[in-house]
C-alpha cells in the first residue's frame, strides 16, 4: 500500500499546528498565573534560591525571573516577575502589599 505525499504532507502539517496549539496554550496559562501573582505550572524551576518558590522558572522559549515570599503561613507568595519571550523581557510587575 502506498501512502500519497499529500497524505504525507497533511499529517505532517496538523502534527505541527498541533505541537504549536498545545505551546501556546502552555504559554498562555504560565503568562496569566504569573501576571496574577502565582507560580507557572508548565515551566521547570531552573534557578532556586531558599525561600520556596524565588529563581528562574524556564518554559519552551519563555522563561519567568520571579520572587517572592514563600515562607510561612502569612506568606505572600510571588511579589514581582520579569517574563521573557525567547530572552527579551514581554512585560515585569511588581504587587503592592
Amino acid at each position: 500500500m502506498k501512502i500519497s505525499r499529500k497524505k504525507i504532507i497533511t499529517v505532517i502539517i496538523l502534527t505541527a499546528a498541533a505541537i504549536a496549539a498545545l505551546w501556546v496554550t502552555f504559554g498562555v496559562a504560565d503568562f496569566s498565573r504569573v501576571h496574577s501573582y502565582k507560580l507557572p505550572i508548565f515551566s521547570r524551576w531552573t534557578l532556586r534560591y531558599l525561600d520556596g518558590g524565588s529563581g528562574t522558572y524556564t518554559g519552551l522559549g519563555y522563561s519567568f525571573d520571579i520572587e517572592g515570599d514563600f515562607i510561612g503561613e502569612d506568606a505572600a507568595g510571588v511579589t514581582s516577575y520579569t517574563a521573557k519571550l525567547f530572552g527579551v523581557p514581554v512585560m515585569s510587575g511588581v504587587r503592592c502589599l
